[in-house]
């Protein structure tokens, strides 16, 4: 399959996420659902809430047998307050997606998608994906109780 067909594929089953979300945060979670059903599995996507400086884990897939390299890999380099756009990092095989989503300008919540020991090419269709991503969560879920 080609990745712009991968990626639209992607769009469709995420647009879904929001037909069927009951609330702001099962709307998210059926996005990071989604992600990790039509990357087969393959992906870890963690969802953290920031309140301040500080953050909480609120939902994870695929992580378990993550080691805490792999787990910290980009903390530290970058400032999570500081991201206004989808944030890429990659080390070896290991590729790291940050997309921060705000609301009212203030950090509230940060996605995190992370490809471990992957020959996946990351390109610019897929950084326009996840900013596309990161404005459908802004814009939709604000209409979610």
């Amino acid at each position: 399959m080609r990745k712009s067909d991968f990626l639209d594929e992607m769009r469709l089953e995420v647009g879904l996420a929001y037909d069927y979300a009951r609330s702001q945060d099962d709307f998210i979670a059926r996005i990071l659902k989604t992600i990790f059903a039509i990357s087969r599995k393959k992906a870890m996507l963690t969802l953290h809430k920031y309140c301040g400086s500080s953050n909480e884990l609120v939902y994870a897939l695929g992580i378990k047998g993550m080691t805490k390299e792999q787990e910290m890999l980009g903390q530290g380099f970058v400032s999570p307050s500081k991201m206004r756009a989808v944030t890429y990092i990659k080390k070896d095989r290991q590729h790291v997606l940050f997309l921060p989503i705000y609301h009212e300008d203030q950090l509230e919540h940060m996605v995190t998608i992370r490809l471990l020991d992957s020959d996946y090419r990351m390109s610019k269709q897929d950084m326009i994906f996840a900013q596309e991503l990161i404005t459908f969560i802004e814009s939709k879920r604000s209409t979610l109780l």
